[in-house]
């Protein structure tokens, strides 16, 4: 079983998107990735276990700001990496127990997928090793599983731009992820195909919006319908009915 993980943005406006979602779902920003004490990334967790990894980059002094998504997504390495190399998609495993120093590696294991693989190359599988001793660099309470989420907020639905959305299809089907069937919304992009990343869903929409474009459905105490940019390329749906 193929499930949804967490979300990691590499942004120049990375405080701006997460008082916006921390605001809007009343979660607690909570420090990640601190690579030789200098903390690059935080993040928010929601109730039902994805969070948003919101990584901190220079903007370019001229051209478009930085903005770049991928979907980290949990499961077995072994399995994922037999399914998907089956189907033809190149991949790459970092193990932790391979590495020859694993007590200076991060607490998990990665699945990685070459380049110009469409969907595939914006993915990667994680699997974590609970209680590995690890460098500080990975030791941010964002992501300890067990900690607290910091409110009730639940990630429904994550919508995702895709040029090619047959060929995103196909990755998801190698990855074991399961069809649920196509979904309507009032909102951009308003209709796709779901599939199952439980404990969340993703929908596969026709493009739309800036390149990259990430919506994201949450689910609140509020009950009260309303819809959030904090940046372009990121929609806050929130208490949209599924």
């Amino acid at each position: 079983m193929i499930g949804l993980d967490h979300i990691a943005i590499w942004t120049d406006l990375r405080d701006g998107l997460l008082n916006g979602v921390a605001e809007a779902a009343h979660l607690e920003i909570i420090d990640g990735y601190a690579p030789g004490g200098t903390l690059a990334a935080r993040g928010v967790r929601f109730a039902n276990g994805p969070f948003l990894d919101v990584h901190q980059i220079e903007a370019p002094s001229e051209g478009d700001r930085p903005f770049h998504r991928l979907l980290g997504l949990n499961g077995d390495i072994d399995q994922v990496e037999r399914q998907v190399t089956a189907a033809g998609l190149r991949a790459k495993a970092a193990r932790r127990a391979e590495a020859a120093h694993p007590e200076r590696e991060a607490p998990w294991d990665l699945l990685s997928f070459r380049k110009g693989q469409g969907l595939a190359s914006q993915m990667f599988v994680i699997a974590y090793h609970p209680g590995a001793p690890t460098l500080p660099d990975f030791a941010g309470p964002l992501y300890d599983h067990a900690g607290p989420s910091g409110g009730p907020a639940v990630l429904s639905r994550v919508w995702l731009a895709e040029a090619d959305p047959e060929a995103a299809q196909a990755v998801l089907a190698a990855l074991g992820a399961r069809p649920l069937g196509a979904v309507t919304s009032r909102l951009p992009p308003y209709e796709g195909m779901a599939y199952d990343l439980s404990p969340t869903q993703l929908v596969l929409p026709k493009p739309w919006g800036p390149p990259l474009a990430l919506r994201l459905d949450i689910q609140t105490e509020d009950a009260r319908p309303r819809v959030l940019t904090p940046l372009p390329e990121v929609m806050l749906a929130l208490d949209e009915a599924p």
